[in-house]
């Protein structure tokens, strides 16, 4: 059966149809075709209703750059929506700025996991990758994101390291009957389409899609 692919890809600081261009190419690499469509951020509670195989995020809940007309999108009820899509067994990815503002308490990022703090101005990032499916390395101009958990609960796979520091940058774990996982690259369009991160989003996406057993998994991955 073919699998089916939404997303909801920009904000204010990103660049919608880049990533929507990002995420085509790489799914593109897949060994099966998929049906593919990239949607507005309101459309998100009905793209749940759809119960596509993976639902990918790459927009930021702060909808304003200005802190005193502060307005995020992610309401509690939401956050339900999504948690709930993937416990009954969908497969979810928080794809760059998809980590970026949500409130660290609320079920979004407790399923999520990891979130982000803060980055740098652009600066040449190596992201180094321990996955045996696809081990690598690769030097990009990227925000260096540094990213914070909310518990130990899943596999780190991916390293960031710059003159700025060091940090986790990729990550994945079940959660209820559903999977899970965390990519940080990245900003622009060049490191976007940089083969190795593409090849490395390509492995990352085949698990997320790959098929479940029928068995539920328990929420041995919640705090």
């Amino acid at each position: 059966m073919v699998k089916t692919v939404i997303s909801v890809t920009g904000d204010y600081y990103h660049e919608g149809k880049d990533t929507n261009q990002y995420l085509q190419r790489v799914l593109s690499l897949l060994d099966e075709p998929v049906i593919y469509e990239n949607v507005p951020l309101d459309a998100l509670s009905d793209a749940l209703s759809k119960n596509p195989d993976l639902i990918i995020l790459s927009a930021e809940n702060q909808r304003t750059p200005q802190q005193t007309d502060l307005r995020e999108w992610l309401t509690p009820e939401m956050s339900q929506l999504i948690t709930t899509y993937v416990e009954h067994g969908g497969s979810w990815l928080g794809l760059h700025s998809g980590m970026s503002n949500y409130p660290t308490d609320s079920g979004y990022i407790q399923m999520l996991k990891g979130y982000f703090i803060q980055h740098p101005e652009p600066l040449p990032v190596t992201y180094k990758c321990d996955l045996v499916e696809t081990p690598s390395q690769f030097v990009i101009q990227d925000e260096h994101y540094q990213v914070g958990f909310v518990d130990d609960y899943t596999h780190i796979f991916l390293r960031s390291f710059s003159d700025a520091g060091e940090s986790d940058a990729g990550w994945r774990h079940f959660y209820g009957s559903g999977k899970v996982a965390g990519y940080v690259p990245a900003h622009d369009i060049s490191g976007m389409l940089e083969q190795h991160n593409l090849a490395l989003l390509k492995t990352v996406i085949d698990w997320l899609l790959k098929h479940q057993s029928s068995v539920r998994w328990k929420q041995y991955l919640k705090a």
